[in-house]
């Protein structure tokens, strides 16, 4: 409570906003963008994109879950493959989101100098939920480009049980 305390002092002295620290989540977007485009394009320099041939079991990694699900449905072999997907996900999401809930339950809302930072508690609120948002983008992007968040985000959350432990 002492060390949240005081790095809210230390970002109302400095005049930096708490969320400032989202930065290095935001250095992975170009990549994220770099993957979208190459698995999204048919063409790359005028040459046919060769990528989009490879398949993970039998989904291709430039279809997406509704391609998957017009070419036989959610029980279809390109679907199971997107079920899968989803269900990791979810684990991840649920996992990231208990230990949210649990590092802020029971803390008060952090107050600079006697006064509470404007839009603080509502941010520490919606923050756990963000984790599910990642279900969304998998159903919506390339598989490869799915494969990449689900990747990175359960190496973020094996990395932060250790860490945390």
């Amino acid at each position: 409570e002492r060390l949240q305390r005081a790095v809210l002092e230390l970002h109302a002295q400095e005049k930096v906003s708490p969320l400032s620290g989202c930065l290095p989540g935001l250095l992975q977007v170009p990549a994220f963008f770099l993957l979208y485009h190459l698995f999204s394009s048919t063409t790359i320099g005028g040459e046919s994109n060769s990528l989009l041939d490879h398949r993970l079991f039998s989904a291709p990694l430039g279809g997406r879950w509704a391609d998957a699900l017009a070419d036989g449905g959610v029980f279809g072999p390109a679907g199971l493959v997107y079920l899968c997907l989803f269900a990791l996900v979810a684990a991840v999401a649920t996992v990231n989101f208990r230990r949210a809930r649990r590092t802020t339950a029971g803390q008060p809302a952090p107050a600079v100098g006697g006064e509470q930072v404007p839009g603080l508690a509502a941010v520490a609120r919606v923050t756990p939920f963000l984790s599910f948002l990642t279900l969304v983008s998998v159903a919506f992007v390339p598989l490869a480009a799915a494969l990449y968040i689900v990747t990175s985000t359960a190496w973020s959350a094996a990395e932060q049980s250790l860490l945390y432990r």
